[in-house]
């Protein structure tokens, strides 16, 4: 199995409103509107 590293000063935009998404509680916020993107489990 692969695995995928990423750099941990990368920045994820929220596809709402282009803002920046941060990790809080192992998963992604958007400090600008509160998305949150969906899981594979959801």
């Amino acid at each position: 199995m692969a695995i995928s590293q990423r750099s941990p000063d990368t920045d994820y935009r929220c596809p709402d409103c282009s803002g920046v998404l941060t990790a809080r509680y192992d998963s992604l916020v958007c400090d600008d509107c509160g998305y949150t993107p969906r899981h594979g489990s959801d």
